[in-house]
């Protein structure tokens, strides 16, 4: 027998076979860690036999078998500041898209399978582990964090969801969500007693100080920095002077804020530049936790400038559609442009 030396090209390529997966560099590189994380967890995890059940795997364990497997490919996988996102970044974010389950104490284990419906062709598949432990053949397509597979392989064996449903923003929609807040926010409302320092409010899709805001008149959604962070309320302002107020949690800030800007007619605007495979964002402004999870689906590049708050993503193509849909439940206007891949 004769043994030939293969480079880290030729593996990764290789690799990428394996997996299905159309996107080389940092998607190849997601893919594989997420694949791997998803066979550590459920070899880790699963019974001998039928009389004992799943244990749960720690962080540890499976981070140490991911670092093992993938460093020889990837050299700096192994420093969690030089790869981005790195090997428990992307162990969480499995968690939050529902691939993996974690538990208290660091501890995880693999979920039944369902799947997201992307058309009338794909879906993406959640849970379930690698697809060799699947008791019926299936044939997945590495994406990023997540895989592919015909809406067909899913009939009668798992679970199909609508994308709004695996978003899992208010259902009965932004307008009607953000009317409810308001008019719950009105009941509430308290006499401002004290002086609030920097106080901003929405307004013509901006944040302006109330000191600029001397004619403002009516209800407004206000912030206000404290420390390192900001509070946020609802705020009653007659003659651009505070009147009344009632405070917000900040995830419920987060949407109201497309609500106000919509109705001021400066909704959010993003363009999205699609070549063959992937599609590229940029936010200017972090999303609700809900739509933020869509966002797992493709990874952020490294900060390119562009203020707080500035994001650039890549989504790989097929899977662009889940992220719209949750962009159009903000009300997000997206652009699409076409662009040649290494443009």
């Amino acid at each position: 027998m004769k043994w030939v030396g293969v480079n880290r090209d030729a593996t990764r390529k290789t690799l990428a076979a394996a997996l299905g997966c159309r996107n080389d560099g940092e998607g190849l590189r997601v893919a594989a860690v997420a694949e791997c994380l998803r066979a550590a967890s459920y070899l880790c995890s699963a019974p001998k036999n039928d009389r004992e059940a799943w244990v749960p795997a720690t962080t540890l364990s499976l981070t140490s078998i991911v670092r093992q497997r993938l460093t020889p490919l990837w050299p700096t996988l192994d420093d969690e500041h030089a790869a981005e996102p790195g090997i428990k970044a992307i162990l969480y974010s499995l968690g939050d898209l529902g691939d993996l389950v974690r538990l208290d104490g660091g501890r995880w284990l693999t979920p039944s399978p369902q799947a997201v419906r992307l058309g009338d062709k794909q879906a993406v598949i959640i849970g379930g582990g690698p697809a060799q432990t699947f008791p019926w053949p299936i044939a997945m397509r590495g994406a990023g964090r997540v895989r592919l597979v015909n809406v067909d392989a899913c009939a009668e064996r798992i679970d199909l969801w609508e994308p709004n449903e695996w978003i899992g923003a208010p259902i009965e929609g932004l307008q009607a969500w953000s009317t409810q807040l308001l008019t719950s926010a009105k009941e509430q409302l308290a006499p401002a007693t004290t002086e609030l320092a920097d106080i901003s409010i929405r307004t013509s899709g901006k944040w302006i100080a109330l000191s600029a805001c001397a004619t403002a008149e009516g209800l407004f959604l206000a912030r206000c920095r404290t420390g390192l962070r900001f509070e946020y309320f609802v705020v009653q302002v007659s003659r651009g002077c505070l009147r009344q107020l009632t405070g917000l949690r900040p995830q419920q800030a987060r949407r109201l804020q497309f609500y106000f800007d919509v109705q001021a007619g400066h909704p959010m605007k993003v363009e999205a530049h699609v070549s063959q495979v992937h599609v590229r964002l940029r936010l200017h402004r972090y999303l609700p936790r809900e739509e933020t999870k869509a966002l797992l689906l493709g990874w952020q590049l490294p900060s390119l400038g562009g203020g707080v708050g500035t994001t650039d993503y890549v989504i790989p193509r097929e899977l662009f559609p889940l992220v719209r849909q949750a962009l159009a439940g903000l009300s997000v206007e997206v652009a699409e442009r076409q662009f040649a891949e290494g443009s």
